[in-house]
């Protein structure tokens, strides 16, 4: 029997126009702090890495933000904590707020998490050769059991879901590892305006969906996927 989708983490993306790329260097831990994208007692986890090409700044709450001259990254641990507590999506936010002559092409809000489908690695395999993929002689080349990798689009009334699930081994208690399967998650959306600030208004009225995206990215999941799997039939192994 399957567990339920586990999020584990979730990503912004905002994508800088191109011909205003962004310098890194901006992102830098003070402007974060005194402009308000952060708040003042949030602590750093580790050293900040300041380089031309990457600014990352990672605080102990989970949250890091990376900045590119091609985009910057809002990305949040929230395994274990209330939804209540999710703060990359405020960041997001405040951060377009503070720089408002900044244009905005693109934007992403990438889901990522995990189920446990049984105990063993065969059974997570089987999981993706045998209940989402038709068994075949295909999957018999080779000296061992094949590996596989699920990549599928959905086109959405607002955006474009890309999902990726993909077999992972989670490092556990005493050196054990858990087999599970991971679904990660990318929701492209379009940005309408010329101008700055049309291309902020439009951002931000797709970031305040973001919450309701992760609760459909997960109901996807459970029902759609982990649903199906509890009510397919066995099958043997590929390798039997």
């Amino acid at each position: 029997m399957p567990s339920t989708f586990q999020p584990q983490e979730q990503t912004f993306v905002l994508v800088p126009s191109s011909d205003q790329p962004l310098n890194p260097a901006i992102v830098n831990e003070e402007f974060c702090r005194y402009s308000g994208v952060i708040p003042m007692e949030w602590e750093l986890a580790r050293d900040p890495i300041y380089t031309p090409q990457l600014v990352q700044l990672a605080y102990q709450n989970g949250v890091t933000i990376t900045a590119q001259p091609n985009r910057i990254l809002f990305t949040e641990v929230i395994a274990n904590k209330a939804e209540t507590d999710y703060r990359a999506a405020q960041l997001a936010r405040q951060f377009v707020q503070a720089l408002p002559n900044l244009k905005i092409e693109a934007f992403g809000f990438n889901p990522l998490g995990h189920a446990q489908i049984g105990e063993t690695e065969e059974a997570t395999r089987n999981y993706v050769t045998q209940s989402l993929l038709a068994p075949g002689a295909w999957q018999t080349v080779g000296t061992a059991p094949l590996r596989s990798r699920l990549s599928l689009t959905y086109t959405l009334e607002q955006s474009q879901l890309n999902l990726t699930i993909s077999e992972a081994s989670l490092r556990g208690e005493n050196e054990t590892f858990m087999p599970v399967i991971v679904f990660s998650g990318n929701f492209s959306y379009s940005i309408e305006g010329d101008t700055p600030e049309a291309c902020r208004t439009s951002m931000l009225q797709h970031l305040e969906r973001s919450s309701s995206e992760l609760h459909f990215f997960t109901q996807l999941i459970d029902e759609k996927f982990l649903g199906a799997a509890a009510t397919a039939p066995a099958l043997l192994p590929v390798f039997a």
